[in-house]
């Protein structure tokens, strides 16, 4: 009897032990996802008041605790991305300062890709980050570039985004956008297929920035490049009614609410535009791009 009382105490010993431990990595990892969400939400929070210096600490801090997380790396691109908007690009040393934030971005974006290599938003964070980097150094500088960042930007139309900031801009939609604007800017010409399988197309401009404004129609940005794009269309079969539709888009923009740190710049450059819609082709928030097939040439020799 007593080797059958110790063993039945043995056991119950082990069976205690056992669900106490369970019990207590329960505990642990309730714990750090409740210190997860919180500096998860504290970036969110700073990124949504246009602090984004003070987003990027807390999204640090997240990431001590879950390495892996991918979502944490795109709020951090999106950081980034506006901090190097701010940026005057004509200012000494802007320049170099804003390609050095692309350069974190890309590699921040290509870290949540292999993380998670399922989900879109990062996919659309490395495009933009070399989208951007382009239009910054010069649109033929960075043609090897093109066909990822189209890809990219596929990729995260065709997928569905889990993440809305704080002043509900849409992923989804910011991806469609890119699109849009990407066909718009990227040159049509022969010699540019041929060399880099790249192509803008002016019908894909407006069907993205449509998407985008459907989507979200009250974003400045959007409504703003839906009007471009409808104008260059316009400029470029000599349609007077396209040219007429863009410009009441462009119309549209001052009425629109402000929710980007960027939306009263773009409130302007639609005052420009419509005073010249002939920067409209080439129009761009960092520059205007000269997309000629002879400047095109010029960088060839």
């Amino acid at each position: 009897m007593s080797l059958r009382r110790d063993r039945s105490l043995v056991l119950c010993l082990l069976l205690f032990f056992a669900f106490a431990n369970i019990a207590f990595s329960a505990g642990s990892e309730a714990g750090i996802g409740d210190e997860y969400k919180q500096y998860f939400n504290k970036a969110d929070y700073h990124l949504g008041k246009f602090e984004f210096e003070a987003s990027l600490k807390d999204c640090e801090s997240a990431l001590k605790i879950k390495p892996d997380d991918y979502l944490i790396r795109a709020i951090m691109c999106l950081d980034y991305y506006e901090i190097a908007e701010k940026l005057d690009i004509h200012s000494e040393g802007a320049k170099e300062k804003k390609i050095d934030i692309y350069n974190t971005m890309i590699r921040l974006a290509e870290e949540g890709i292999k993380f998670a290599p399922d989900k879109g938003e990062c996919y659309f964070m490395r495009g933009l980050a070399n989208a951007r980097r382009a239009t910054t150094k010069g649109i033929f500088s960075e043609l090897f570039t093109a066909k990822q960042i189209e890809q990219d930007w596929l990729v995260a139309v065709g997928r569905k985004s889990d993440y809305v900031t704080p002043n509900g801009e849409n992923l989804q939609a910011s991806s469609c956008l890119a699109l849009g604007v990407y066909y718009r800017l990227c040159p049509t010409f022969f010699l540019l297929k041929w060399f880099f399988g790249v192509s803008g197309d002016l019908e894909k401009a407006i069907l993205y920035c449509k998407k985008a404004y459907d989507l979200d129609s009250t974003r400045i940005e959007i409504v703003k490049e839906y009007g471009v794009a409808l104008i260059t269309r316009g400029l470029d079969s000599k349609n007077q009614l396209d040219i007429e539709a863009g410009k009441e888009y462009l119309r549209k923009v001052p009425t629109l609410p402000l929710r980007l740190q960027t939306d009263r710049i773009d409130i302007e450059h639609s005052k420009m535009l419509l005073n010249n819609i002939e920067l409209c082709p080439g129009y761009s928030r960092d520059e205007e791009q000269d997309v000629s097939e002879e400047s095109f040439k010029k960088t060839q020799k």
